[in-house]
């Protein structure tokens, strides 16, 4: 074999053995970048077997001496080590967040930009502060990469204490307590439903919504920040979206706070590396969306012919409270109860209102026609707004409680957009309905609520069904009906003949929230039960109502000649 041969077999060979350390190096990189969520630890595993990698196809392609390329590649690395160390120690002295350098999300609740730590509330937005604000994509848009919108800037204030108000206030009429539903940093100041609400109360309603806050912290700032304005009425929302689980989480986020301040967790969350690594990653992914909630959405009508998508990202709990749920509901009304008894001890009448997910409001308008995907085909609604109620009507019957979900399903029904489609947030629409239905639960509560109802016999407690509204029929325990009024006639179109001995389940088709088992249950235990059912008419059509079941005999009987009151009111629609 001559030399020219030899010299171009080893420089094929050369050539190849390049491709293949060039190669692994592409497909170790590219292998730790092509997951939808990279892990930045597993980031950084590739890109240092990518830079071991170079070096050895340097070393193999090179000309110059192994001695040599051995020395640039110790001088090399102990220079990327000095300078990485020079980016972290401004981090472990607390100076500098690369977080904020990268417009990383993976901040703790109170290292976000402009919120402040506090040992209860966990964060507060920094007082006196402005935030410029461009609402152009929903929090479920941001998941799913929906394109962003246009949208006209706008200033987001708080005042001496962090709170969504345009001035510092001494006093308020209303005090209102929540979470982002109150302080809604999307939305501007003049359309917020507190805004409103003062429009039409005729005196300051204060906003002491905060993002992110549950039971617990609610109460903080009730102690805190509401008793001291003196209101007539304080209004405590409840968001059955994530309340239940923040009442969960609020311990462990307290223990993360107090017990691991400045924690080396805390600096690797704020590091160059990871950050600079996390950025890499999404500037190669670009957006990412999490194909689990994709492809929950349904269709409403938009109005002028055409369909608009409405997406759903919160779910109402199990449909049957889970041990960890009952527990937060426990805390909740715990909570509610110490609030209520704080602000009648400063003379202020105290409103639960509940505020639904977007699901519980759109489940019968929106078209799904198939599509959903992920969890939303799985998704049912639960008795919450009912047994919200009982565990408020069991701490006091003068707290008033409003469900907010009647007034905007009525009012998406109409084709008003109530929610954001790509947000699970109010629309200005929605504030207003909001603003609206407390201004007439304030205005019909007027006086201080009479300890007895208007028959003049103790009501029990969570009664909220009038006997002359409602449909009244009498039955055993089996649901045989002995009684049947002519309510009940006019709604079900039944006449009382064909309703008598009849069982009731069997002949209106009831649809339970719950198993009947677990609801005689709970009526034997408390003598009374309430909830939302779905009866059949004598037509066909369905009706949703509000029933209230009542034992007439001992409570503590078993047999069938136990007599059930149930009074059934047609919800709106």
């Amino acid at each position: 074999m001559t030399v020219t041969s030899r010299s171009r077999i080893k420089r094929t060979i050369l050539f190849i053995t390049a491709a293949l350390f060039v190669g692994g190096v592409v497909i170790a990189f590219k292998s730790g970048l092509s997951t939808a969520a990279p892990d930045a630890r597993h980031l950084f595993s590739i890109l240092g077997t990518s830079y071991f990698l170079a070096w050895g196809a340097y070393a193999l392609l090179s000309h110059v001496s192994r001695d040599e390329i051995r020395s640039q590649f110790v001088l090399m690395t102990l220079s990327l080590v000095a300078a990485l160390l020079l980016a972290e120690v401004p981090v472990w002295l607390n100076l500098i967040d690369y977080r904020k350098t990268f417009v990383s999300t993976s901040f703790l609740p109170w290292e976000r930009p402009n919120y402040v730590p506090d040992r209860e509330l966990l964060s507060l937005p920094r007082p006196g502060s402005t935030v410029k604000t461009v609402f152009g994509r929903g929090n479920i848009g941001e998941s799913i990469c929906l394109p962003v919108r246009p949208a006209e800037p706008f200033d987001v204030k708080y005042d001496k204490n962090g709170f969504r108000n345009e001035q510092d206030l001494a006093e308020a009429a209303v005090v209102v307590i929540g979470d982002s539903y109150i302080e809604s940093p999307m939305m501007p100041g003049p359309v917020l439903a507190t805004t409103r609400l003062a429009e039409l109360y005729g005196g300051t309603v204060a906003n002491l919504g905060q993002s992110g806050y549950g039971p617990q912290q609610e109460l903080v700032v009730l102690k805190r920040y509401a008793l001291t304005l003196r209101a007539k009425w304080i209004v405590w929302v409840f968001y059955e979206g994530n309340d239940l689980v923040d009442a969960q989480r609020y311990e462990e986020r307290v223990s993360v706070l107090n017990g691991m301040w400045n924690s080396m967790n805390l600096a690797w969350d704020r590091s160059f590396v990871l950050n600079s690594l996390m950025a890499l990653a999404r500037w190669t992914h670009g957006c990412v969306p999490n194909q689990r909630i994709a492809g929950n959405y349904g269709l409403i009508d938009g109005g002028d012919g055409h369909e608009e998508r409405v997406y759903f990202l919160d779910h109402t709990s199990s449909i049957v409270p889970t041990g960890q749920e009952l527990k937060a509901l426990q805390t909740t009304a715990n909570s509610l109860k110490e609030a209520y008894e704080l602000a009648r001890s400063e003379g202020a009448g105290f409103m639960v209102a509940f505020a639904p997910t977007k699901f519980r409001v759109y489940h019968d308008i929106a078209r799904f026609d198939g599509n959903a995907q992920g969890d939303l085909k799985w998704w049912v609604l639960n008795d919450l707004p009912e047994r919200l109620h009982r565990l408020v009507s069991d701490i006091s019957p003068d707290i008033r409680y409003v469900d907010l979900t009647p007034a905007l399903s009525a009012a998406a029904k109409t084709k008003q957009l109530v929610f954001i489609p790509d947000d699970t947030h109010w629309t200005s629409d929605g504030h207003r309905v909001v603003a609206e239905t407390l201004h007439a639960a304030l205005t019909d509560a007027g006086q201080e609520p009479p300890a007895r109802d208007e028959r003049g016999t103790q009501a029990k407690a969570g009664g909220t069904v009038d006997i002359a509204k409602g449909a009244l029929m009498v039955r055993n325990k089996d649901g045989t009906i002995r009684y049947w009024s002519d309510r009940a006639s006019e709604l079900y179109g039944w006449d009382k003949r064909s309703a008598l001995g009849k069982v009731s389940h069997q002949l209106l088709h009831t649809v339970f929230p719950v198993s009947l088992q677990q609801i005689e249950t709970e009526l034997l235990a408390r003598g009374f039960w309430e909830g939302r059912l779905v009866h059949e008419r004598r037509d066909g059509t369905k009706v949703t109502v509000f029933s209230r079941w009542e034992l007439q005999q001992d409570a503590e009987s078993k047999d069938q000649s136990v007599t059930i009151v149930e009074i059934n009111r047609k919800l709106p629609v």
